[in-house]
């Protein structure tokens, strides 16, 4: 096992967990918007010139502005909260091999940019919180080594899925967004010894499944629909997170 993350994960990790995870706990910290001083050409052409290793956007990017960013292997950051497209670009995604996080907000891919995703070695964030990704699409995810965050939302991933989650060896932080597993997918997770967040919104998973994962995993800061269970020994032990 890994006893530690590179400095630049951590930072990652943090950056993420404030800006990703909107929970009740955290509410205190609302999610800033992203407001780029420049337009997504304008941040292309500075990755393309060096000056840059990131593109960020909070408004609309349709589907030729995505296209000029194939090949674009020095980007790091790609965080677009706006951008509503399919798997027509999954070979745009597979060209950007440099990167490290990547944020797609309402982006209805499927499991030929999952694909992609899974060969993007330096990954270690993934955001995709309304996507059509299903188990197949996911499962060379395990082979990400330096993954740390997973905030995902589909209804096509199942219980077989967090099989495969559960082999994510440098996974810290995990999001499930709708994502229908039931109390026998939670059981995936025991053994995920440096899982420390998990929060579920929606999903199939009974009190009693969610008893049982406490029960299992004490340390594991969790919550159900942006709330703490009653009986969560963790509830009030935010200082630590």
């Amino acid at each position: 096992m890994v006893d530690r993350i590179p400095i630049f994960q951590a930072c990652v990790c943090v950056a993420c967990v404030l800006s990703c995870f909107q929970c009740g706990c955290s509410s205190k910290t609302e999610q800033s918007e992203e407001r780029p001083k420049a337009s997504i050409h304008e941040q292309i052409l500075a990755v393309q010139q060096g000056k840059s290793r990131e593109i960020r956007s909070n408004v609309p990017t349709d589907e030729a502005e995505f296209e000029q960013l194939i090949g674009l292997t020095e980007l790091e950051v790609l965080s677009l909260t706006h951008a509503d497209f399919s798997d027509k670009f999954a070979d745009t995604l597979a060209s950007l091999s440099g990167l490290r996080q990547i944020r797609l907000e309402k982006a209805l891919i499927g499991d030929r940019s999952a694909k992609a995703i899974g060969d993007l070695p330096k990954l270690s964030s993934i955001n995709l919180p309304n996507c059509n990704i299903s188990d197949e699409g996911i499962k060379d995810w395990p082979s990400l080594n330096e993954l740390v965050l997973l905030r995902i939302g589909s209804p096509n991933l199942s219980d077989e899925a967090m099989g495969m989650v559960a082999k994510m060896k440098s996974l810290r932080f995990l999001h499930l967004i709708q994502v229908p597993i039931t109390d026998a997918g939670l059981k995936h997770l025991y053994g995920m010894e440096h899982l420390e967040s998990f929060y579920l919104d929606g999903g199939r998973v009974t009190e009693d499944g969610l008893e049982t994962l406490i029960q299992a995993m004490p340390k594991l800061h969790f919550h159900r629909d942006q709330q703490h269970l009653p009986n969560d020994p963790l509830a009030n032990d935010h200082g630590k997170h």
